[in-house]
């Protein structure tokens, strides 16, 4: 460890680590889990139902005992500790109010119960009025749950999870149950909150956007194990193979063969005439078959025929379907490979781009990354 409490892995020890966390539940097993977030760091858990987020919130949270490994809370060992006595606070998707109290009663139970701080009374009701401002409860506090729509309940229980004076923020897919519009709002909210509580998080969810739009770091989590873990920026653009790929939400998978290409190497896609895509980054042998990962979001539209520019790769493509996505539209092309792209519908009236229609597509060349296995 060096000075200013930072491991050597450049992770600071006042967050959150477990260091090979093992459990076995019936069939399941979580298997050698490391993983670490900094003060003020979101860590988000993303990967498939059933691969093993919840169950490893919950061991953090103290609900299951490992078999083996160690986690650590504020650079405390809390491995063996109960769960009131790790300081957490749970944000979990059913909200988990209390009923029969109202929403300050809620929000007022977290700055009385055993996860927070001892405080006058003058300083808890305070700190109650404070939260209930923060998250533009004021007109609702007299309010049940019953009576609350599921924007308001999940703010309640944000509230009421700041109010236990808190060391890690848990969070199991809270607005999952919510409609897309109150979910985009509480998420932005959400991260505002978090940017100015300066705690760390963890973050399950399998919804990538939501990922997007949360991380600092980012795990991905599959059958019971880690396989990819880092900042935001480096594993959102460097996924390690086509499974993490997928699980990311990139859109096109695409394979070729490795050749020589002048000074360096370069990879063709498709038949011919083929599509050369000159790469820094292989390491491959020539003539080896490689897969490559390509954000639809990286893909420029344009009319058929156009040259590339210095950096860039382009080429033409069939449409063969468009589908809508909310505000955007999602082309399927013929590339002589298959091929995902977005456009607006602006976009799509200007290049006439209906199915059958040619059109041209245009990425930079380092928007291609080479996958392993």
């Amino acid at each position: 460890m060096s000075a200013g409490g930072t491991r050597t892995d450049g992770i600071r020890t006042d967050g959150i680590r477990t260091d090979g966390l093992a459990l076995r539940l019936g069939a399941f097993e979580l298997s050698d889990v490391s993983l670490a977030a900094a003060r003020g760091e979101v860590l988000v858990l993303l990967g498939p139902n059933g691969a093993g987020k919840s169950v490893l919130l919950e061991t953090v949270a103290g609900f299951h005992r490992p078999l083996r490994g160690r986690i650590e809370i504020g650079g405390r060992d809390v491995t063996r500790l109960s769960p009131e006595a790790r300081r957490i606070a749970y944000v979990f998707q059913n909200f988990a109010l209390f009923p029969h109290l109202t929403v300050r009663q809620n929000i007022a139970f977290g700055t009385t119960s055993g996860g927070a701080r001892e405080s006058g009374r003058a300083e808890h009701e305070r700190r109650v009025t404070s939260l209930i401002d923060r998250f533009g409860l004021a007109a609702l506090a007299g309010r049940r749950p019953g009576a609350l729509s599921g924007g308001e309940k999940q703010r309640v229980a944000l509230a009421r999870a700041l109010a236990t004076d808190p060391e890690l923020f848990l969070f199991d897919e809270p607005f999952s149950a919510l409609d897309a519009l109150t979910r985009d709002a509480l998420r932005d909210e959400l991260a505002s909150f978090l940017r100015e509580a300066r705690l760390p998080a963890l973050y399950v969810t399998h919804d990538h956007a939501e990922a997007h739009a949360l991380a600092d770091r980012v795990a991905i989590v599959d059958g019971g194990a880690v396989v990819q873990a880092g900042t935001a920026a480096e594993v959102f653009a460097a996924p390690r193979n086509a499974r993490v790929a997928r699980l990311l939400g990139i859109e096109n998978i695409v394979e070729g063969v490795v050749r020589a290409n002048g000074a360096g190497l370069a990879v063709e896609i498709g038949v011919p005439p083929a599509i050369v895509v000159p790469l820094a980054r292989i390491t491959a042998a020539p003539r080896t078959r490689m897969r490559l990962s390509l954000r639809a979001a990286e893909i420029a539209l344009g009319a058929p025929g156009a040259s590339a520019l210095p950096g860039e790769v382009a080429f033409d493509a069939t449409v063969r379907e468009v589908g809508q996505r909310g505000p955007l539209l999602r082309l399927r092309c013929d590339a002589g490979f298959p091929i995902i792209a977005w456009a607006t519908s602006a976009q799509l009236r200007a290049l006439a781009a209906v199915p059958g229609a040619r059109i041209g597509l245009r990425c930079p060349q380092d928007a291609f990354h080479p996958l392993g296995d």
